[in-house]
């Protein structure tokens, strides 16, 4: 016969094991800091994404309130269908002669002298939100 112990803190087959009871108690989990951070972020950067992404979407979509001084438009039906287009267009029928902020729609229905700034400007096209102040874009024919 051997004279074998076996320990008393040994896991048995079937059973758990338990800790002498002079042990110190373990360190509760502390939250992964890389989770609190990517979550930051994840609400930070979702939102200035958005922003710029619309912001990128006005200026490349040819929306003409963006237009400038030396833009192009095409000829369109109505306003509503006006967009900018590079000057080398073969679609590209007006040039933005210049531009006249702050004008309400109202005014610029009653006058149309809006323009008188830009002597080549033979048409004009207010851009705005209805009863606001809006811009009025002075448009000359583009020579080609």
């Amino acid at each position: 016969m051997s004279d074998q112990a076996t320990p008393s803190a040994a896991p048995q087959a079937g059973g758990s094991f338990a800790p002498p009871a002079d042990a110190p108690a373990p360190e509760p989990a502390k939250p992964a800091k890389g989770k609190n951070i990517g979550k930051i972020l994840l609400r930070v950067a979702v939102p200035i994404v958005v922003v710029v992404a619309g912001v990128a979407w006005k200026f490349l979509s040819g929306d003409p309130a963006t237009a400038a001084t030396g833009d192009c438009l095409i000829e369109a039906a109505s306003a509503d269908d006006m967009k900018t287009v590079g000057c080398d267009d073969p679609t590209a029928s007006w040039k933005v002669a210049g531009k006249v902020e702050n004008v309400k729609e109202a005014d610029f229905d009653a006058s149309q002298n809006s323009c008188t700034a830009y002597p080549t400007a033979e048409a004009s096209l207010w851009m705005g939100k209805k009863g606001r102040d809006g811009d009025v874009l002075c448009l000359e024919p583009l020579k080609k």
